[in-house]
Order: C-alpha cells, then structure tokens, then sequence
C-alpha cells in the first residue's frame, strides 16, 4: 500500500523526473494512470464530459459526496461564515505562539502551524458557547491530523481517535437545534444543511471541514515562515506585496495538496491515453508546478516570478483544485496566510533548524523534520490588520 511508506517524497521526485519525458499521461507502477501537465490536468478536474465520478474532499460522507443542491449551499454558507468574522484584529499571535511551542521556545515542524491555525479559525469552528465540541475538536487536531494525516506515525496500527472523536460530536451535535438563522460557525453551518442526515453525518461533515480549514493551512503556513526567514523575508519591512508573491511561490513550489485523485466513470481517452472505468488518475500538482517546461528555474524559490505569469503559468497553477470540486474557501485561506505572514515575518526575527533537508509526505506535504524560532521585535504587537 502506497501510503504504508515512512515518506513519499522520493516517489513525488521520481514522478517529477518521470513526467518530464512523458508529453502526456503515463501509468505508475501500481497501474495509476498519472497526470502531469496543465491541459490534460483541467480536462480531468473540470470534467464538461462526466468521464469522473465527481469528489470532494470537504462535503461528502465516507466515498459519496453530497447531493449537488446540498454541496452548493454548504459552499455559500462556508462563504458567509468566514466573512462574519474579523479574524486579523481579534487574534492575539503572541499568545498563541507561546502556547504552541515548546518548553525551549521552539516551533516544531509538522506541528506548530496546525496547532496555530486552529487558534486562529477557532471563532469559526465554534464559538465559546460549544465548550464541548472545542475540547472534541482540539482532540482531533492533536491526535488525528497532526498524527495521522501530516507525520503518520498511526497508520500501522488500530487507531480509535477518529471514531470516538466523530462519536463524541454526535452526542453533542444530536443536543443542538439547527440554527434558526444564518451559521455563525462550522457547527452551526452543518447542522443546518437540508437533507436527513444523522448527527453522526453531520460529525463526519465537521470534521472533514476541520481537517481542511486547519490541516492545510496550518501546513503551508509553516513553509511560508520556514522560506520567508531563509530567504530574508523576516524584517520590519515586509510589505503586503511580498508576503502576496511569498504565499504563493510557497505553493507552488511545495502544495501542500500534493496531488489529486480522480476515478473514471467510464472507459475514454485521455491525453493519448486510455482510462478505463474504475481506474484512479491521479494529478500530479507538485509535477505540474515544477515543470521546467513552464517554469524557468522551477526548483528555486523564487516569489519575484509572480510579479509577471505567462499564460502557461497561470493554468499550470493549481493549489486548491478546479472545477466544481476545487476548495470552496481558498481565497479567504490564502487571505489568513497573507495576514498571519505579514505579522509574523514583519514582527518577529527567525531562526531554523532542520533535521533533514527532505520534505515530509503523507496526506499532506509538510516542512522537514526540525524547528523554528520567533522571537519579537521590539514595539512588536500580537496581530495588525
């Protein structure tokens, strides 16, 4: 089994190497047919045949997704959400860095982002007022998609986290009315969505929404601040502008979405090749972001690049998706990561340590193995809009 594997950031490499002698699709050796270039990747993800069984990561239970009229209301409301809330003035940065780190004041990769992410997002999730679903949500944080999803040290093993966690919001979420108006949080967002659903489904839907408000983010977080104090981003003078061009050189470079499955729905043609029905194909997104055949350069960080795309460029770039199932909340996501870099490269001096120079690839593409630390400039304030 693929995911059995410690890392799989020398697969992701060879993939890379691989895809550049290909000019269209190729099978993996486990028979995947996998997808590296901008055309063939858009055909796939927005899919105006039906050739794909459609996905999602965020509004589906188990495999199924929801109901399209169901998908596209939780989209909107996902949307309404996050726009009631003033995160960049109400989050006090200095105090959650000092609860993430650790007993020497470090920052741990793989950890620190996740675990700050989910402070910021926490008026989002749910508001003070659902002391129990916050204490069942910061469980699953620290002891699923920290462990599970971003290190995988749980993999091999029976793992009752996810399920007792899931078990403990149905409790809670089967107590709770649906709100009588619009959501204020994730939690009232999934108890308001139409359809029979179980409070069971409903703990499903919210932690699968968690995973990707927190898990992502936090992830690519950690490698904008790991980059930005390597590359001298770290200073009183940092500007929107160049957190903006650092966001998303960060992204391309390493997305931390690293690759996209989708499964046939019936035999055809793809890119010269044949996919046959139940077959998985897979996009490559780190592939196609450091293809030196669009890319100049296309394994240095490079942000300035960002100052002038190709057309090339701009539809070789995809970090959350496209199509129909693309991250209903990416712009606001890359807004947190705008915001929280600024404060952070602009307010505090950095220091890195690495283990390894590797990459860490499980569901996620995480920084390596080591630490960071922040230490705050004089005059520094917690958070600045």
């Amino acid at each position: 089994m693929l995911l059995d594997r410690k890392s799989l950031w020398p697969q992701l490499r060879r993939w890379e190497e691989q895809a550049a002698d290909h000019e269209g699709p190729f099978r993996l050796r486990f028979g995947t047919l996998f997808v590296a270039d901008a055309d063939t990747a858009r055909d796939v993800l927005d899919d105006s045949a039906g050739h794909y069984l459609f996905q999602s990561g965020f509004f589906r239970l188990g495999p199924a997704p929801l109901p399209q009229a169901v998908r596209s209301a939780a989209s909107r409301e996902l949307l309404r959400v996050l726009a009631r809330h003033d995160l960049a003035s109400s989050f006090d940065l200095a105090a959650a860095i000092s609860e993430v780190s650790d007993g020497r004041g470090r920052l741990r990769h793989q950890h620190w982002g996740v675990e700050l992410a989910r402070r910021y997002f926490a008026p989002v999730i749910a508001h003070r007022r659902h002391t129990e679903i916050n204490a069942l949500v910061d469980a699953y944080v620290t002891s699923s998609v920290v462990p599970d999803d971003i290190v995988g040290h749980v993999l091999r093993r029976s793992h009752r986290t996810v399920p007792a966690v899931r078990s403990g919001l149905a409790e809670q979420l089967g107590r709770l009315p649906a709100p009588e108006s619009g959501a204020q949080d994730l939690v009232d967002l999934v108890l308001g969505l139409p359809g029979e659903m179980s409070p069971a489904d409903r703990a499903q839907l919210l932690q699968r929404l968690v995973l990707s408000t927190v898990g992502f983010t936090g992830v690519t977080l950690e490698w904008m601040v790991m980059l930005g104090v390597k590359h001298g981003y770290n200073t009183p003078a940092v500007r929107r502008e160049h957190v903006h061009r650092l966001v998303k050189e960060t992204l391309r470079l390493y997305p931390t979405a690293w690759r996209l499955i989708r499964v046939a729905s019936a035999d055809h043609d793809i890119g010269g090749s044949r996919a046959h029905e139940g077959e998985h194909v897979m996009i490559g997104t780190h592939a196609l972001h450091r293809s030196a055949a669009v890319w100049d350069r296309p394994l240095d960080f490079r942000p300035s690049r960002w100052e002038q795309l190709t057309d090339d460029q701009r539809r070789s770039y995809i970090p959350f998706g496209k199509g129909e199932g693309m991250c209903p909340a990416n712009g606001f996501a890359v807004k947190a990561l705008e915001h929280l870099g600024h404060v952070i490269l602009g307010g505090y001096r950095g220091s890195v340590r690495l283990r390894t120079r590797r990459p860490h690839v499980r569901t996620l593409l995480a920084p390596p193995a080591g630490w960071i630390r922040l230490t705050p400039r004089p005059g520094t304030r917690s958070s600045r809009p």
